[in-house]
């Protein structure tokens, strides 16, 4: 009898996790992202991501922030797409993770032009990306969207470029296939291994996991309020580490910058045909960091290459004042101070508004 007991309940355990597994199957067929032609297969691209802020990097008016990413991956957003009129591309200067939502640099240049006619930016910055990045996410994201039509296309860049010049002279690469960052590819925004690049299929698919996203970010915006004007302990981070380069690298910067400037022009070409003004902006970083010199190449050649086609530049480096202990953490990555420098400069240099 005691055996009959045993069989039974066995069964009765078995058939139940088949039913929860046919259950679980069904749903994701249904609800899930799995067999929708516009999923986001393998991306690297946060959807409904929610952290939180806590003790950032600097002085700070508050004590915990709040990043987000709306459920198209796009930062700190509230806006539909249709009613966008400036998209903003860029890298981690432009995404900035260790900044508020309501501080970061774009949310500043909203502010200032909701005085005029109340255009709505739209982020669409992702860390580690180089211009080649920014060519690719046209097609690898922003294509999905037939309702983001913008007046305006922003892109800012030059770091992550510097940085993708001297990693490349470094290793002795002269093809570029897209910078690596921490086992992923930053600009095609994807896993360096396959089973990673698996991982991260199922949770862009998988509905279950959209549900967690989703129940995490809705408790953490509802539980964490910003407590302004507060005392915080911050850490001093370093700058990033200097790129030692033991040979004459003149001819390889200067294949690189050819490079770049092909870039730009790719860049250009995709933004006119989507009847979009392009405007390119400089970058900057704090006066004693150690890429300043390679970025001011970068930087040259993006003024001369909107000089040579009569494109809008706004060339940020030379027309903006920063504090290197106030506005940056690190030497690269603003501050909320910073942050507000950058987007009321950039405002103040936005003919078109």
């Amino acid at each position: 009898m005691h055996k009959k007991k045993i069989i039974f309940s066995t069964k009765v355990i078995l058939v139940n996790i088949l039913l929860i597994i046919f259950v679980g199957l069904i749903t994701e067929i249904f609800f899930g992202n799995w067999f929708k032609s516009n999923n986001y297969g393998n991306l690297l691209i946060p959807k409904y991501n929610v952290s939180l802020i806590k003790n950032p990097p600097y002085e700070s008016p508050y004590s915990t922030g709040i990043f987000s990413r709306d459920k198209n991956g796009f930062r700190a957003n509230n806006h539909n797409l249709e009613d966008i009129n400036i998209l903003v591309i860029g890298g981690s200067t432009t995404e900035e993770r260790d900044v508020d939502d309501n501080f970061i640099w774009t949310k500043v240049l909203e502010d200032n032009l909701i005085k005029n006619n109340n255009p709505k930016v739209l982020n669409a910055g992702l860390g580690g990306q180089t211009s080649y990045g920014h060519i690719q996410i046209f097609d690898l994201w922003l294509s999905r969207f037939e309702d983001l039509k913008p007046e305006t296309t922003i892109i800012y860049l030059g770091i992550n470029d510097a940085l993708y010049m001297l990693e490349n002279i470094k290793n002795n690469k002269s093809i570029y296939e897209g910078r690596f960052l921490n086992s992923t590819n930053r600009d095609t925004l994807s896993y360096s291994s396959q089973i990673n690049n698996y991982i991260q299929y199922i949770k862009n698919n998988s509905v279950f996991h959209l549900i967690y996203l989703i129940i995490k970010g809705n408790y953490l915006s509802k539980k964490y309020q910003i407590n302004y004007n507060t005392n915080n302990d911050y850490t001093k981070f370093s700058y990033i580490k200097k790129i030692n380069i033991n040979k004459n690298i003149d001819l390889e910067i200067k294949n690189f910058l050819k490079y770049y400037k092909d870039n730009l022009k790719v860049l250009f070409n995709i933004v006119t045909k989507q009847n979009s003004q392009i405007i390119f902006i400089t970058q900057i970083i704090a006066n004693d960091h150690w890429l300043n010199q390679y970025l001011t190449l970068i930087n040259k050649t993006t003024i001369n290459y909107c000089n040579e086609n009569s494109i809008t530049c706004i060339d940020l480096h030379n027309i903006i004042s920063m504090n290197d202990k106030d506005d940056f953490y690190d030497g690269i990555h603003t501050t909320p101070s910073g942050s507000k420098k950058v987007g009321d400069a950039i405002y103040k240099n936005l003919s078109s508004y």
